[in-house]
């Protein structure tokens, strides 16, 4: 990967006639050469139809986009989408069921004036980087869903882009694919270099594929930086409650620590003048450690594999979920004292949606 800028977004605005509010508010990145960006958030937050501003689907109405140091989106003039050295990968694949899989590939090339033997060869290069050699002469048809992906990550990569964009390439799959898929096209874009953006709503999917993430919140981006630095240090409690598994504690300010009923902690917080907020923390933070004159109380427990899911009854009434390892396994019932991790959790002000007849800690998992 260079330093150099591949793709620059600056302050595009998209507003559709007879709305009131705008699809896409003031979104500006950049991105290297070689880098891939997850655009991650909730449905009806933007991130398609910001994919489909730089794909050229839609012109912004206020902004620009360059690529490659050339401006191709404007409010005043838009490059076609066949001649901005994009390449594209739908949901559905989008293959053309009446042509093989060769003619697939080789349709995104016609443009290219290239000699046959040079469509085949490119044909042969994208096959391989997928690792599908040989299944030139199928149809759509005969392949399974996660092979129909590919051959549309084959089809995108065969002209050699300058980006890539990727709309939720893998919600159609079966989890099993999903997981395979998602280190394969990864793998697949790091070797060739090719930035690309990468459209989804599962977190998990964004921190596995991506360099940087973008977490969108009503056509805006809410914070840009890479999956380490927003699952770490979320910048909102939007963020901190679509991107990690965590628990919202009621908190007081006493000094330099926040209390709750589970305990107290010295937070770093930006909002240093509220008296009250809520403490932020995450499941896999939490150790249980069994007590018999504990106050929390294990109410259930769920196996998931890898780990156990407990969720823990606190003495208001109130319920905290924790993900601990195999190793530790405690029965329904069980006291505890917790013990979470130093300086894990995180302080941001109390939301009125909390006043709820549900006693129940805000957790979001998504």
């Amino acid at each position: 990967m260079t330093d150099s800028i591949i793709l620059q977004v600056d302050h595009i605005v998209k507003q559709f006639l007879n709305h009131t509010t705008a699809a896409i508010d003031q979104v500006s990145f950049k991105l290297k050469q070689g880098e891939i960006l997850g655009l991650l958030g909730p449905s009806g937050c933007g991130k398609t139809t910001l994919l489909r501003v730089i794909a050229g689907f839609e012109q912004p109405s206020v902004g620009t986009i360059e690529l490659a140091g050339n401006i191709i989106a404007s409010p005043y003039e838009s490059i076609p989408p066949e001649y901005r050295n994009t390449g594209m990968v739908f949901q559905d694949y989008a293959l053309f069921p009446h042509l093989n899989i060769a003619s697939n590939i080789a349709f995104g090339l016609k443009k290219k004036n290239l000699s046959r033997n040079k469509v085949k060869q490119r044909v042969g290069e994208s096959l391989a980087l997928v690792g599908l050699e040989g299944l030139e002469k199928r149809y759509p048809h005969q392949l399974s869903g996660g092979q129909q992906q590919r051959i549309a990550l084959a089809r995108a990569l065969a002209p050699k882009p300058a980006l890539i964009l990727l709309d939720e390439p893998l919600s159609n799959l079966d989890v099993q694919v999903r997981l395979q898929l998602r280190h394969e096209i990864r793998h697949v874009l790091k070797g060739t270099g090719i930035t690309a953006i990468f459209v989804t709503h599962d977190q998990e999917e964004a921190l596995a594929i991506s360099d940087k993430i973008g977490v969108m919140s009503y056509g805006k981006i809410e914070q840009f930086g890479t999956p380490e630095e927003v699952y770490t240090h979320p910048s909102s409690r939007f963020v901190a409650e679509f991107v990690t598994q965590a628990n919202f504690i009621p908190a007081k300010r006493k000094g330099r620590l926040w209390t709750t009923e589970i305990g107290q902690w010295e937070a770093p917080s930006t909002f240093e003048n509220i008296p009250e907020g809520d403490l932020m923390v995450r499941q896999e933070d939490i150790t249980l450690q069994p007590d018999d004159t504990g106050e929390i109380v294990i109410c259930d427990r769920q196996f998931l594999g890898r780990e156990y899911c407990y969720c823990l009854k606190t003495p208001s009434g109130c319920q905290i979920n924790a993900r601990t390892t195999l190793q530790t396994q405690l029965p329904i019932g069980t006291r505890v004292q917790l013990i979470i991790v130093p300086q894990s959790p995180q302080v941001f002000p109390a939301v009125p949606f909390k006043m709820h007849k549900r006693k129940e800690f805000s957790l979001l998992s998504i």
